[in-house]
């Protein structure tokens, strides 16, 4: 099953931006990301209900390709799914994603934490919950499947998913300190050339110790911020 590696956050004051964050997967996976906005966007991108947003993703070293632009398209869904952008009409928010070390899954997800602990920072841009990211490794044995959270080396598996769960309050309420979670966001990757396909029973179990992982993501970015008021603390249901 294993454990998250140790979680490292900073906000880093970059300047010219409304907000940044660091966020690590231990000393080897890690990712910048700051926001700037809600600004006037420009009139071909200008939405008359909602405010918009626009992701760069920053590869470690050379020019962003194909995948950092998947990537980053696939990351305007994430944040679109967090924010309540309904509340800023014809705004543009712009986020901007920095690689920290080389490709994989487990960056992919420090990328995404990045993002959501870069927006809470700025405080500009209303939310309804916050997106926390792990990833969950795939080692198949014969008949026998074993999911490991947050491995390390990644090539030593089969494949990988990357999830990342919206926690917050939409409706109604709940018990406890920690809120809700849904998954709005999965990826898989393979590293043997076959497609990974799992049953519903095995995804289940997959998602359960992904929201287990991103659990412990949720309370490492709160402690983060020192108790301040930010989204992760909602005493009323949120409007959608």
């Amino acid at each position: 099953m294993g454990s998250l590696r140790s979680v490292k956050i900073s906000f880093d004051s970059l300047a010219g931006v409304d907000g940044s964050a660091r966020f690590s997967f231990g000393d080897a996976c890690s990712a910048l990301a700051s926001v700037s906005g809600p600004i006037a966007a420009r009139p071909a991108s200008e939405h008359p209900a909602r405010g918009t947003v626009e992701v760069h993703v920053r590869p470690l070293s050379s020019v962003p390709g194909t995948t950092e632009k998947l990537l980053g398209s696939a990351f305007k869904g994430i944040i679109e799914s967090a924010c309540l952008l309904g509340q800023h009409p014809r705004t543009l928010t712009q986020v901007v994603v920095q690689a920290l070390s080389q490709p994989s899954s487990a960056l992919v997800a420090a990328e995404i934490n990045a993002c959501s602990l870069a927006l809470v920072n700025a405080g500009s841009v209303p939310m309804r919950g916050v997106v926390c990211a792990v990833v969950v490794g795939l080692r198949l044995d014969g008949n026998q499947t074993q999911f490991i959270l947050d491995p390390e080396d990644e090539k030593l598996l089969d494949g990988t998913f990357c999830f990342a769960l919206l926690f917050g309050i939409t409706s109604g309420s709940f018990q406890g300190k920690i809120p809700p979670s849904e998954v709005v966001w999965m990826s898989s990757r393979t590293y043997n050339g076959v497609p990974i396909s799992l049953d519903t029973h095995k995804l289940k179990l997959a998602t359960e110790l992904a929201r287990k992982g991103a659990t412990e993501v949720w309370l490492r970015m709160r402690e983060s911020l020192g108790g301040s008021p930010s989204a992760f603390d909602h005493e009323e249901p949120m409007e959608v």
